[in-house]
């Protein structure tokens, strides 16, 4: 079985995948550190000077980044098994901290807007999804890399929840600076994913929603397991 988990950025699809994944013996790929380690390599390659959007990337002046940044995309590797992948480009292992980086966060809307780089990707996603039960999460799983998932589930959040939530996981107080400042990049970044013309976010046809504003992690883990399982009869 394959399930895919879409939702925008902190909706909690990788926490609730990888639990997911657990539970049901299933291995786990949170798609979006493929395009991270994109985007890692590209700052360190010096490719990026200066803070670059989708509109930007797309313009005639980006094309030699385009077509290296579609190089790499097609040297990257998710290696290992189970829920333990480790992005590798050309043999170059990232590693977690590598990817949760700070420029990393700024830069990776405008790579994964970009075309040929979600077209080299995708044959990583179905190869990891092809090995057997199977967990992935992202933006475009179940309306794009697999369309045919038998399970297909779109997490939402409010802006503001998803940004009361990561400023707590980083040690913020709700209402400080910092926390205001997740809430301004999370409110673009989800305007940018959604209006993007390659692979927008949005829920598959047949997804099953589930609003996680007001929901403990271990329930949500629990109504996707239920829905896998139903699927699964």
């Amino acid at each position: 079985m394959r399930i895919a988990i879409d939702g925008p950025a902190s909706s909690g699809k990788s926490s609730v995948g990888q639990r997911v994944a657990d539970e049901l013996g299933f291995r786990f790929l949170d798609t979006g550190l493929l395009y991270r380690a994109i985007t890692r390599r590209a700052i360190d390659l010096g490719w990026f000077i200066a803070p670059t959007t989708a509109a930007d990337v797309a313009s005639e002046r980006y094309a030699q980044v385009r077509s290296d940044l579609t190089d790499l995309a097609r040297e990257t590797d998710a290696q290992g098994s189970k829920s333990s992948f480790t992005m590798v480009i050309g043999g170059y292992s990232l590693t977690e901290s590598q990817l949760e980086a700070a420029d990393v966060e700024l830069f990776v809307p405008a790579v994964a807007s970009i075309a040929s780089v979600r077209d080299a990707l995708r044959a990583v996603q179905r190869n990891v999804a092809a090995r057997g039960g199977s967990v992935l999460a992202g933006r475009d799983i179940g309306t794009v890399v697999l369309p045919d998932a038998e399970c297909k589930i779109f997490l939402d959040a409010t802006a503001e929840a998803r940004a009361s939530r990561r400023a707590l996981q980083r040690g913020y107080l709700i209402g400080s600076e910092e926390h205001k400042s997740i809430l301004a990049s999370l409110v673009a970044r989800d305007a940018e994913d959604r209006a993007r013309p390659v692979a927008p976010l949005v829920a598959a046809a047949d997804a099953v929603t589930i609003h996680t504003d007001k929901l403990e992690l271990a329930d949500v883990v629990q109504r996707v397991v239920a829905q896998a399982r139903k699927v699964a009869r």
